[in-house]
């Protein structure tokens, strides 16, 4: 699976297909079960994607944690909650949460 980034344009239209994963479940390892919260278009660069979550996180507001970052390359985030404790959140960029769920999604650039 190629991890390249995405265009803003790109990026907005696959946030948006992917917008009824939001208040789904899903669990990780045993026994953390997680709500999603949101897909979000964010920085591509794992270092600005980690800033912006955690932006995301205090602020819920998507438009305030990007509004920092000036650069072109973007990605798209599952970012969601422990359904037990809403302090402990998780994001994954959404082809690695496709492939990991079986989802079949043809994603810009794939061939």
């Amino acid at each position: 699976m190629n991890n390249f980034p995405f265009t803003l344009e790109d990026a907005t239209e696959i946030a948006e297909d992917f917008e009824d994963l939001v208040d789904t479940d899903f669990s990780m390892g045993n026994s953390l079960v997680y709500e999603v919260n949101n897909v979000l278009v964010c920085p591509y660069e794992e270092a600005d994607k980690k800033k912006f979550a955690a932006l995301y996180h205090e602020t819920k507001d998507a438009q305030i944690a990007s509004k920092s970052y000036t650069g072109n390359e973007y990605d798209v985030i599952v970012f969601s909650y422990n359904i037990d404790d809403t302090n402990s959140y998780i994001y994954t960029d959404i082809r690695t949460f496709t492939e990991q769920r079986g989802i079949n999604y043809s994603f810009p650039g794939e061939d």
